[in-house]
């Protein structure tokens, strides 16, 4: 099967690129460290043929396309993001190119959203809900750092929203007298711990506590102090807070349709996990998500 698309999801700190088939299919595949937080200005066409000059040369027309924060004000040009509503037609019709070494490579655009709440944005996500949504997924969550919650109605992002979810773990464990123990804790599959703090998160999400979510993060240092909590599962009690508010109050947002999860497969693990203890329906996406939404985009904007 013959090479049809050089398809390139680069991140801050990461690089994964797919050559892909005339269908979709992934021929090769390859990742790195090399985000674009670790790239020099003007570095750019150079990181691109040290990665994948292989493929480059031995396709040397091959369309290229490329997503994620390498479209940002702080990557190789920036991409205007799209405003939701807005789908891979959409963001195909607004593709920036960029040169390297006399190759096209064309940067894919982010979402934007807004609502009474204010404004929320993504670059690079919406690839990968493109892919899922392909798949028949209608309500997407991809779980990290800042975990995305997206709305999918025909073929278009209605809506979606931004949690902080994986950011505030860190910055607890790491960095407060409260996530000491959370700190010191090793690291464990999702257990009765973690499945406590996913049902008190959600609970307080939801208004169905005496106590809102702040009121219970220091629980996560007075519990073992008092001996309500072994010190080893603090780490994963927290854990479960913020990942059950985060499912709470998204599940006030959209409600109804059972979650698909795409992501890294130990992201993907414990949020299903999550969902399971509160009763809730979810469905982990096939893998390869950014490669299948990438190749639509490249589709739709007329470079296949």
């Amino acid at each position: 099967m013959s090479p049809a698309l050089i398809a390139i999801d680069w991140g801050s700190s990461s690089f994964r690129a797919y050559l892909l088939s005339a269908d979709g299919e992934v021929l090769e595949e390859m990742a790195s460290g090399d985000g674009i937080a670790s790239v020099a200005a003007g570095a750019y066409p150079a990181t691109l043929r040290r990665l994948v000059g292989r493929w480059l040369d031995a396709n040397p027309t091959l369309p290229a396309i490329a997503s994620g924060m390498v479209g940002s004000r702080h990557g190789w040009r920036e991409a205007p993001y799209v405003p939701c509503p807005a789908g891979a037609r959409d963001v195909a019709e607004r593709l920036t190119a960029v040169e390297a070494e006399g190759r096209r490579v064309v940067l894919a655009p982010g979402l934007s959203y807004a609502d009474g709440a204010g404004v929320d944005v993504m670059r690079g996500e919406e690839t990968e809900i493109f892919g899922v949504a392909d798949a028949g997924g209608r309500i997407i969550v991809l779980p990290g750092s800042h975990s995305k919650w997206a709305k999918v109605e025909g073929e278009r992002v209605v809506a979606f929203k931004t949690f902080i979810t994986g950011e505030l773990f860190a910055a607890l464990r790491d960095h407060t007298v409260a996530g000491a123990f959370a700190g010191a804790a090793p690291a464990q599959e999702p257990g009765p711990a973690f499945a406590l703090g996913v049902e008190r998160g959600a609970a307080a999400a939801g208004g169905k506590t005496k106590s809102g979510l702040l009121g219970l993060l220091f629980g996560a240092r007075a519990l073992p102090l008092m001996g309500k909590l072994d010190p080893d599962d603090s780490g994963e009690y927290l854990s479960g807070l913020l990942i059950g508010a985060e499912i709470g109050e998204a599940r006030r947002l959209y409600p109804g349709e059972e979650p698909h999860v795409a992501g890294a497969e130990p992201l993907v693990k414990r949020y299903l996990a999550a969902f399971e203890a509160l009763g809730v329906g979810a469905h982990a996406a096939a893998p390869r998500a950014a490669a299948r939404g990438l190749f639509r985009i490249a589709r739709d904007g007329g470079l296949l």
